[in-house]
């Protein structure tokens, strides 16, 4: 799959603001965080989809250092609120002071450990929306586990939907790119061939699946 160049998409969109210009500056020049985050159309597309369906709960299953967390949080609406949930606690320490940064600590809590044992926890149909950016080969897993999570109307997104890249940096130390390849091919289709959810991809850098659950 294809996708506009970025220099275009930057072109058109201009520059991003200030603190997220900081945010990468910090988190992966003085940090050394992996450059895995959310493209910058992404975001975007990720907090215009939050604006649109104005979730009170949402969930973000991989923090990384807050990047796409930001982006999220900013298109809540008021009261509205985001967990996040990342098994690095560096990252998730360093995802806190970007989101205080960012001025949106508020509405945002970063949990740490697996993010299966938690959503084990949280109640059904509790969700107006949920994105799913962590390690490629539980994202089956992921999604079993997130759907009766989500309330009717509600949008489930997973990023990196065309398939494509390195996925090493999101996940353990022996991880196998076709395994992870084939996981996200059984995620799309299993979202795709749900009577239950209707799903679409959206041409970001990596890809976006969206699905609204009917």
């Amino acid at each position: 799959m294809t996708s506009l160049p970025t220099s275009y998409m930057r072109a058109i969109l201009g520059p991003r603001d200030a603190a997220l210009d900081a945010v990468l500056r910090e988190s992966l020049l003085e940090h050394g965080m992996p450059t895995i985050q959310v493209d910058d159309n992404a975001g975007r597309v990720l907090q215009l989809l939050t604006m649109l369906r104005r979730p009170r709960r949402a969930l973000e299953i991989g923090t990384l250092f807050g990047y796409s967390t930001i982006h999220i949080a900013r298109g809540l609406p008021e009261g509205g609120q985001l967990t996040t949930l990342e098994m690095d606690p560096e990252a998730a320490g360093l995802a806190r002071r970007n989101l205080r940064a960012a001025g949106v600590e508020d509405r945002v809590e970063v949990v740490v450990g697996d993010a299966l044992e938690h959503l084990a926890a949280v109640p059904k149909a509790s969700l107006g929306m949920a994105f799913i950016d962590a390690d490629k080969k539980s994202y089956p897993a992921y999604l079993k586990a997130v759907y009766p999570l989500l309330e009717p109307g509600a949008l489930l997104i997973a990023d990196d939907a065309f398939a494509e890249g390195d996925f090493s940096a999101e996940s353990e130390a022996d991880a196998d790119p076709e395994r992870e390849t084939k996981a996200i091919h059984a995620y799309n289709r299993a979202v795709c061939r749900s009577p239950r959810l209707f799903s679409a991809f959206i041409g970001t850098e990596n890809g976006l699946m969206v699905s609204y659950k009917g």
